[in-house]
């Protein structure tokens, strides 16, 4: 059977439309606090200090908590860890309302919720993929996570408009916490008739998993590109531009036409779905990605770019459609081929895995544009995406076709 589109899966799957409705409202709170993160992180320990520690105790205790939980879920039912993360997620949002409302944070409070906000987003990550899985037929899990990856990109998004709307930390927080409580209550509602038997491979171990992959080549095949994407596509380059060259008045531009083509990516990726040749598509979009990062060497070495804000946008624009495409398919072709009884464990390794590549990148290319220049910047990213091509065999071999597919327990 072939896959659904998009918009098919909407009318054949009903329960999977509600729970991405349900959780577009999680992520436009998840927008929401990490605006009023940055702010009151600011205000609470002067310098880039707090900003540091806080982002590597956040990213340090994402990564371990979705290793555990993803192999939590394969073992255990999905379903009550959802619902409870997103309750405790609003709590800890309503409790940084009232610390925040007395003055200043401690660094003990940040680092003691932020720890606590990581944990559970650790814990919903793996276990809204498994129920996500279980509401929908088989052959369009890859389609109903190209859905997965564009609604949490257009809540995020709003969730920054409705923070600058409201334009107060602690209401922010307030509203934040009330959408995670209005997403537990519906999605309680929406996932409790559905059944999601538990595996014996959730107990199993990392050398399992491996191997369990190694096993079915196209797996594998996938997993490693995602894995290299991870290392190679570079994260704030946008930010490190803009403060190296100290150029503050193209901030709102750049970073409103990198967000826009960051949804067109994802966007194009949801209509088109994985229809045609992953390879020929991830390799279009990478390549021209690359281009751009070429080409943006030499304009930075002559500092004329700059002072061409409509070329800056479109810039910008192309290149974070290209980027996030590229990042997107092999995460949406991933659900489509892992099977059911390790796609906990597979999800949440990964999602470890992806953030660690993607902070190492990140602290890698920031010394980098500190110790010489933005110029450097875009040469060394113009190397590590070839070097990235090269390592993943020009992406030969992706495709959208499961190895082996797991049984849906129901399709809508």
């Amino acid at each position: 059977m072939a896959a659904q589109s998009a918009l098919g899966l909407f009318r054949t799957s009903p329960r999977f439309a509600w729970l991405m409705g349900a959780f577009t409202l999680y992520a436009l709170s998840l927008g929401a606090r990490e605006i009023t993160r940055l702010g009151y992180i600011a205000d609470s320990i002067e310098g880039e200090f707090g900003i540091g520690v806080v982002a590597t105790i956040f990213a340090l205790f994402l990564a371990v908590s979705n290793v555990f939980a993803g192999r939590l879920m394969d073992a255990r039912d999905p379903r009550p860890f959802l619902v409870g993360s997103l309750v405790v997620s609003g709590a800890l949002s309503a409790a940084n309302a009232w610390a925040l409302q007395r003055g200043p944070m401690s660094l003990g409070w940040l680092l003691a919720t932020t720890t606590l906000e990581a944990i559970t987003f650790g814990v919903a990550t793996p276990s809204l993929l498994k129920v996500q899985a279980a509401v929908v037929p088989p052959e369009s899990r890859g389609a109903a996570e190209t859905v997965n990856i564009l609604r949490n990109g257009v809540g995020a998004a709003l969730g920054t408009v409705v923070a600058g709307v409201i334009g107060d930390d602690v209401a922010t927080l307030v509203v934040a916490g009330a959408l995670c409580a209005a997403t537990g209550a519906v999605t309680s509602a929406i996932v409790a008739p559905v059944s999601i038997p538990a595996s014996a491979s959730g107990r199993r171990g990392l050398r399992d998993l491996v191997s369990a992959v190694r096993s079915r080549p196209p797996l594998q095949r996938t997993v490693t590109i995602d894995l290299v994407l991870a290392a190679v596509l570079p994260t704030q380059v946008v930010a490190l531009v803009i403060v190296d060259l100290d150029a503050p008045e193209i901030a709102t531009l750049a970073f409103t036409a990198s967000l826009l083509g960051v949804l067109a990516g994802r966007l194009t990726l949801t209509v088109t779905g994985l229809s045609g040749s992953p390879t020929r598509r991830l390799r279009v979009a990478f390549l021209g990605f690359t281009a751009i990062s070429i080409l943006a060497t030499p304009a930075l070495i002559g500092g004329w770019i700059i002072d061409r804000p409509a070329l800056v946008a479109v810039v910008l624009f192309t290149g974070s459609a290209t980027i996030s495409f590229a990042q997107s398919l092999p995460i949406a072709i991933l659900q489509q081929q892992v099977p059911d009884e390790f796609r906990g464990s597979l999800s949440g390794a990964m999602n470890a895995a992806r953030s660690t590549l993607i902070g190492v990148a990140a602290v890698a290319f920031t010394v980098l544009t500190y110790v010489h220049n933005s110029a450097a910047l875009a040469g060394a990213v113009s190397a590590s995406l070839v070097l990235g091509y090269l390592v993943a065999g020009r992406f030969r071999g992706l495709t959208a076709s499961a190895d082996r597919v797991g049984r849906s327990t129901e399709a809508g």
